[in-house]
This record gives structure tokens, C-alpha cells and sequence, in this order.
């Protein structure tokens, strides 16, 4: 079953707006159990658990606002696949510095039955080469 455009927008949008509640519990919602991010330096995180305290602990440092541009979008049965570039900002919680990040990513979304699209895979990569070294 395809994915219309407007599904496809309204997919890529509800994860852009979990993410920029910088709320967990709403992130988790959008997430499949067995999910995996990988992140820009850091070692895979794989399942729920992992990404929970990842993202909670990051949340307590950061409040952050990201900007996503997708810019494909591809479906195969219960397989979706979205390509972005995105724009960041990250202000301390303590200090109110401000780091500011640019970079690209792949999202693999999973047809649940019961749940409907979940995230399955959010991998993504900042476009300064030295951040990743």
C-alpha cells in the first residue's frame, strides 16, 4: 500500500515536532521497540531503552530546534524510506551557549499494524568532517 504525498508530509512532520518538543515521551511514541539512532560520533544506539536515555539526558543539557528538509521519499510495502538535510540549534541549559550544527540524514519507517508508521532507523551525520572524526 503507498504512502500519498500528503501521508508522506504528515510522517516526516509528526517526528520534526516530537523532536522539537524535546520531550522523550512524545519522541518514543513515534519510535518502533527495536528502533536505532545513529548519531554524529557516537556509538549506535539500538532499542527504546537505549535511545530513551540518550535523548533524556541530552534534553537535560539542551533545549534544541531543528529544522528538517525532506527531500525524498520512498515506499515498499511496510518499508518507507526519507532522506533530509537539517539545521540546528542547541542552547545550553546551564549556560545558554549556543552550538549550531548543519548536517544530512536517512529515516526508515516501519508499518505497524496496530500502531501505524513507526520510526525504525534515524541515521544522520553533521556536515562538518571534524565533528565525526
Amino acid at each position: 500500500m503507498a504512502v500519498s504525498t500528503q501521508d508522506q508530509d504528515q510522517l516526516h512532520h509528526h517526528y520534526v515536532d516530537a523532536i522539537n518538543s524535546n520531550n522523550t515521551d512524545r519522541i518514543m511514541a513515534c519510535l518502533s521497540d527495536d528502533i536505532v539512532f545513529q548519531t554524529p560520533g557516537e556509538s549506535e544506539l539500538v532499542g527504546k531503552s537505549a535511545v530513551r536515555e540518550w535523548s533524556s539526558s541530552f534534553f537535560e543539557a539542551f533545549h534544541a530546534k531543528w529544522d528538517k528538509t525532506q527531500h525524498a521519499f520512498e515506499c515498499s510495502g511496510d518499508l518507507a524510506i526519507s532522506r533530509y538535510t537539517y539545521s540546528a540549534q542547541y542552547i545550553g541549559r546551564d549556560d545558554n551557549s549556543v552550538i549550531e550544527e548543519f548536517g544530512k540524514g536517512t529515516c526508515i519507517y516501519r508499518r505497524d499494524e496496530e500502531s501505524g508508521w513507526l520510526l525504525a532507523i534515524d541515521s544522520w551525520s553533521t556536515n562538518d568532517a571534524g565533528a565525526e572524526e
